[in-house]
């Protein structure tokens, strides 16, 4: 066991950049119809300090995206730590601090954000009528708790498997996602997969420095009688062959709402256009995502099997 808790942007990197173009809407859409809406972007980590929030704005689909032009300086920000009860329990500040990505962080870095608590994220402005709420319940803590083997096969039948201690929550599903971290991301590296799209010129070496295996449902993991889960890791979440840090994350109710979504938006479905719903972002007032995770890492080398 390594690290814990690596840095969330990470995890679910350019999940925003589908939030700050126009939003268009899975029912008929007109370009006249385009409204200014305003998208936030907070990830908290279980245990971590308190999150960097981005304010922007829309951008029309036709104009490039430009992180200065749309970024908003003017905010009131401030996430709530909420009590059971659902009050106020104690407010952290924020302040604005870039004119060019429209970053806002907590005046308090002390504080670490707690496990198994919800946080509400408040938001309005002194020249717009916006009121921006949103609320994240941080998942709990836990650890891996098997030792993963020094070296593991590509593809091997014997599928690498990850063992999590049990954790509490207050939700009744469960979501996890594995996130691949190379250290050694070069190109004879890449699996034959990623090699292939690659050299078709579908992605590029970046696209897959940080690899996320999508949200991992029940059909890849366990509930053991004594609580603690066995998550089985999906292959496809490898691009390079070498040492790999493997993040192993439990994501909150508003991650996996938008990343299900976005699958779908994505061509995950065999829906016609005109059915695919709209993304669900679970923010009230604009559009993003106020989001938390809890993980842990490991670190194995994944070999190339003979016949490659």
């Amino acid at each position: 066991m390594i690290s814990k808790a690596p840095a969330i942007k990470l995890i679910f990197s350019a999940l925003i950049l589908i939030c700050a173009f126009t939003v268009l809407s899975c029912e008929t859409y007109n370009q006249d119809d385009y409204e200014e809406l305003v998208v936030v972007e907070a990830y908290a980590v279980a245990n971590n300090p308190l999150p960097i929030v981005r304010v922007h704005t829309t951008s029309p689909a036709e104009e490039f995206f430009d992180p200065a032009e749309t970024a908003l300086s003017d905010g009131n920000v401030q996430i709530v730590l909420l009590d059971e009860s659902g009050e106020s329990e104690e407010v952290f500040e924020y302040y604005y601090i870039s004119a060019n990505n429209g970053i806002y962080i907590a005046t308090n870095p002390a504080h670490r954000m707690l496990p198994n608590r919800t946080y509400r994220l408040d938001i309005d402005f002194n020249d717009r009528p916006e009121i921006i709420r949103a609320y994240t319940t941080i998942p709990d803590e836990f650890e891996i708790l098997n030792i993963v083997a020094d070296s593991v096969e590509y593809q091997s039948g014997e599928q690498l498997e990850i063992i999590i201690s049990k954790t509490e929550g207050r939700t009744d599903r469960q979501v996890y996602v594995f996130s691949i971290i190379a250290d050694e991301p070069e190109i004879e590296n890449l699996t034959p997969f990623y090699r292939a799209s690659f050299d078709d010129e579908n992605i590029e070496l970046d696209d897959v420095l940080v690899n996320s295996s999508g949200l991992v449902n029940e059909a890849n993991f366990d509930v053991n009688p004594d609580g603690t889960i066995t998550l089985r890791f999906p292959w496809i979440g490898v691009a390079f062959f070498g040492q790999n840090r493997i993040v192993t994350s439990l994501v909150d109710k508003n991650l996996s709402d938008l990343v299900r979504s976005q699958e779908v938006q994505l061509g995950g479905s065999t829906l016609s256009p005109g059915e695919i719903p709209n993304l669900v972002y679970n923010i009230e007032g604009g559009i993003g995502i106020f989001g938390s995770i809890s993980s842990d890492t490991v670190q194995t080398n994944i070999t190339r099997p003979s016949d490659l």
